[in-house]
């Protein structure tokens, strides 16, 4: 039987570990675990704040797929395959660490930089790690769903999505964000067998009548055989929020 549930921006875990950043955790991370685990494949979803000349310095991964959406100021990126470029809002960068890679991501700019930073499980471990990243205007996303990142399953068949992303990563979802004016709609179905995580991160949005204000969250599992229609409806001063569509737990 499937289920929806909102998760209130008040119940995420903020942490200030130092001067340069603040964020709220959507599952257990670091040295938080009274949070959730996973939500299916996706493991972390964390909204961080990195103020000016402040940052996460190189750093180590292994076997995950992490991807990073920016929404204010410029995030930098180096890693150990010679990769570096600083993106702005819209825009998307993604690792797939694989077998292991060094990165470090970076606020080399004036002001606060604002993303979210989502971790994936990957289907299997021992990929080989890639890099990747699109720069993408307000246009793009502007009253439709943009698919942002691709994984090894199909498009849904929703009809205001873009062109499908040419990022694939190592797993069964697919990605979407949409910047929307006030009371744009979007009609779409949950297919069975799959789930959602849908996180609001401006303005505030309905999603089948519960209303999702700045940094609220909804949980989306579809009945395993009738799946589930979603009604979204941006609120007066738009909306802005970001789509995980993917394959349900077995």
């Amino acid at each position: 039987m499937g289920y929806s549930r909102h998760i209130p921006a008040s119940s995420l875990h903020v942490s200030k570990p130092t001067w340069w950043l603040e964020s709220r955790f959507h599952f257990s991370f670091a040295n938080y675990s009274d949070g959730p685990t996973n939500f299916g494949a996706l493991r972390v979803l964390n909204d961080d704040l990195v103020h000016s000349d402040g940052g996460f310095g190189t750093h180590a991964h292994r076997n995950a797929e992490i991807f990073s959406y920016i929404l204010d100021g410029a995030l930098s990126h180096k890693d150990s395959m010679g990769n570096c470029e600083a993106l702005p809002r819209g825009c998307v960068q993604y690792l797939s660490a694989g077998t292991g890679i060094t990165h470090s991501e970076m606020n080399d700019s004036e002001g606060t930089c604002r993303f979210l930073q989502i971790w994936l499980t990957p289907d299997c471990t021992g990929h080989a790690p890639q890099y990747g990243s699109a720069v993408h205007s307000k246009a793009d996303r502007h009253n439709r769903l943009q698919h942002l990142l691709g994984g090894t399953g199909r498009l849904p068949d929703w009809s205001s999505v873009a062109k499908r992303s040419s990022i694939t990563l190592h797993q069964d979802a697919n990605i979407f964000v949409s910047e929307n004016d006030a009371l744009v709609e979007h009609a779409m179905e949950l297919g069975p067998g799959r789930q959602a995580y849908l996180v609001n991160t401006e303005g505030s949005l309905g999603v089948n009548g519960t209303t999702l204000a700045a940094r609220d969250a909804m949980a989306l599992v579809a009945d395993a055989k009738k799946g589930m229609a979603l009604r979204l409806r941006a609120g007066l001063n738009g909306a802005h929020f970001m789509l995980i569509e993917m394959a349900a737990p077995a």
